[in-house]
């Protein structure tokens, strides 16, 4: 699984328009918007990741450790927009692998990028805060994105039938 999660940490370095924008925040939560997006659309992650809702939103630490210990991957220490300190991960230079991931790996994440390019942090912060396992569960807890997913598609389902019987009426 290890060699998943750093070919789609390198597929996202690579593929991100904004390269300035991919702090270990941002890509971390751009892998949990990944796992989401395959929990509803395939009923499994993309990673075997667990993840925790912790003070800062869905987090595994796993994932910058990964991409810190990976020789294709930089990390530069630098500051974000209010002067707090940021780590920037970028592709080195001299990168030159391919990407050993599916088409529902590529297209998720591919998804994932269109969604997100053009919010700023806030912005983007605010639509990973509003996924349902977000919302639905409580800080400092486990977050079960199938189950959550589950339990998502359940809703959307009640909702839709709930909407067109009033319709009908």
């Amino acid at each position: 699984m290890k060699t998943v999660i750093s070919n789609i940490i390198k597929y996202l370095l690579k593929e991100y328009p904004h390269k300035s924008e991919l702090s270990a925040s941002r890509l971390t939560k751009m892998i949990y918007l990944m796992d989401w997006k395959s929990s509803i659309d395939s009923g499994h992650q993309i990673t075997n990741a667990q993840w925790h809702f912790d003070h800062y939103g869905p987090y595994v630490e796993d994932f910058v450790k990964l991409a810190k210990e990976d020789k294709d991957i930089s990390v530069e220490n630098t500051s974000n927009y209010y002067g707090g300190k940021k780590q920037l991960f970028k592709l080195k230079k001299k990168f030159e692998g391919s990407f050993d991931l599916t088409k529902e790996q590529k297209d998720i994440a591919n998804f994932v990028i269109d969604a997100t390019k053009k919010k700023n942090y806030e912005d983007f912060i605010q639509l990973v805060y509003s996924t349902y396992p977000v919302i639905s569960n409580d800080r400092y807890s486990h977050l079960d994105l199938v189950g959550s997913a589950e339990k998502y598609k359940e809703l959307l389902a009640n909702n839709s039938t709930k909407a067109l019987y009033r319709t009908s009426q």
